[in-house]
């Protein structure tokens, strides 16, 4: 059955908006299904798009400037729009992938990719036209809705083996540091993986818990969790709120901000709003180069309430330690530790896809108190119990002679004992070199020790001014010169 037919000019003029279109649904229906098409996607004029990635990069504090080759590289640019539906009672998802023609499908038995299971209601329903991104002169877009009264053909997902079932480590009354990756696509927005081989493929890793943070998108957590409780993984519920002005994500599922409200405006209050209902709320990728290359992608937010903020994505994606986004990340992070904000130092995978043979990744590691959980992981991220590494297992403590302080951990001004105990994760698949572990104060002071592979490192230290010291290790990976891990910091008060 034919619902409704309408189409669409869209300019560069509508970037950064969201157009409703409404239309009506017939009472009865099993099946709805919404077809989007637009075109052209690319604009393949180099001269113009050298143009417009200058326009843009204008805007943005990006580490280096690109040379003219880098910009070539990055030519077509594309168009970019995501698709919404609300039902009359509730928002059904987004679907975030970049393909121009879609059809997207709504049933109580299957919704395709970005959208929850439920029947098709009777009554007026919104599709909202999210324009990430128009880099030609104009873009044509056609939608046409249909209705059935037969329930669809559900796919079949693959088959991805059985993943060997994870026991919890438990330890009473001691913090055991957990592998976590805390920001995971699945093909609900924009990554490759169905939520059963997301789960596999985090369990061969090694991890034992992991965030699931689609584009604007719900809609695969449950899912996902499944999985996670079938194999054994901890899978925490989040979304990552992506708008036009830079991305952030938002792990626990406590709070009910809609992402199309999101504004510069209206953020920090937003925050505070997700914050107050329980979720952690971690700044994603703020340096990686934003509009026209990756629509929205950099952090041009003007967020003033860093203290509601849990955490700072210091690295993020691949070769993280010498990426020189993540370079300006970490100098960023810093200069808010300085101006005494406590935020969780955390790598971001951004993980879409199994990426066999791509490029290096890094790990974050949650110092978990109890049982793992995603309330333990929550927990974690919020007492600022993390490191993140390139491919080392870290223990760090202080002991005043009658107590040890970790990590996240505030302590008094006085003279401790430092212990470091290092070692190589031996699943790392790639080249990992620590040379030299650095403590930096608040202060400017810094104190920097070789180390030895396997060696534990036991040192005499002097905590002489309030604000906080932190661990680096420093050294190689994949043969070039970098930080090897980084410790979110331990804080002093006088």
């Amino acid at each position: 059955m034919d619902i409704f037919s309408s189409t669409l000019k869209l300019y560069p003029k509508d970037n950064k908006t969201h157009i409703k279109v409404s239309f009506e649904v017939p009472d009865g229906l099993k099946t709805l299904t919404v077809r989007t098409a637009y075109s052209p996607k690319y604009e393949y004029d180099e001269e113009k798009c050298i143009r417009l990635i200058d326009e843009g990069l204008s805007k943005q504090d990006i580490a280096a400037p690109l040379t003219r080759e880098q910009k070539r590289r990055c030519v077509p640019l594309a168009n970019h729009i995501a698709w919404s539906l609300y039902d009359g009672e509730k928002t059904l998802g987004t679907e975030h992938r970049h393909k121009p023609d879609q059809t997207h499908t709504v049933s109580e038995v299957y919704s395709s990719n970005g959208f929850i299971k439920a029947k098709p209601l009777g009554g007026k329903w919104n599709l909202t036209v999210s324009v990430n991104g128009i880099v030609t002169d104009y873009i044509d877009v056609l939608i046409e809705v249909k209705g059935y009264d037969e329930y669809p053909e559900i796919p079949k997902n693959p088959y991805y083996g059985e993943a060997k079932i994870q026991s919890q480590c438990v330890e009473e009354n001691k913090i055991v540091w957990q592998r976590v990756e805390m920001h995971c696509h699945t093909v609900a927005s924009d990554g490759d993986m169905q939520p059963e081989e997301l789960v596999q493929n985090a369990i061969k890793r090694g991890y034992k818990a992991i965030c699931l943070t689609d584009h604007n998108t719900v809609s695969n957590v449950e899912e996902t969790k499944k999985y996670g409780d079938k194999y054994g993984l901890v899978v925490a519920g989040g979304i990552e709120w992506t708008t036009f002005w830079g991305h952030l994500t938002v792990i626990g599922g406590n709070s009910d901000v809609n992402w199309m409200d999101i504004t510069p405006q209206n953020i920090n209050g937003l925050i505070v709003k997700a914050r107050e209902h329980g979720d952690i709320v971690t700044l994603a990728h703020p340096k990686r180069i934003g509009s026209p290359i990756c629509v929205g992608c950099h952090n041009r937010l003007p967020i003033t309430n860093w203290d509601y903020l849990t955490s700072y994505e210091v690295w993020s994606h691949y070769n993280p330690s010498v990426s020189p986004a993540n370079i300006a990340a970490k100098r960023e992070w810093i200069s808010l530790l300085d101006k005494g904000y406590k935020l969780c130092a955390l790598y971001g995978y951004d993980w879409h896809a199994p990426d066999e043979g791509a490029p290096c990744y890094a790990y974050t590691y949650l110092g978990i108190d109890g049982r793992l959980s995603e309330q333990s992981v929550m927990d974690a991220v919020e007492a600022g119990r993390s490191y993140i590494t390139m491919g080392y297992e870290v223990e760090v403590s202080l002991w005043d002679g009658l107590k040890t302080y970790e990590i996240g951990d505030t302590l008094a001004t006085g003279e401790y004992t430092l212990n470091v105990k290092c070692r190589k994760a031996k699943d790392y698949p790639y080249e990992s070199n620590l040379e030299k572990i650095a403590v930096l104060f608040s202060d400017g002071r810094e104190v920097e020790f070789e180390y030895k592979d396997g060696s534990i490192v036991d040192r005499k230290i002097e905590v002489k001014k309030s604000g906080y010291l932190r661990l680096e290790g420093r050294g190689s990976v994949e043969g070039k010169d970098s930080d090897v891990f980084i410790a979110s910091p331990m804080f002093v008060k006088e």
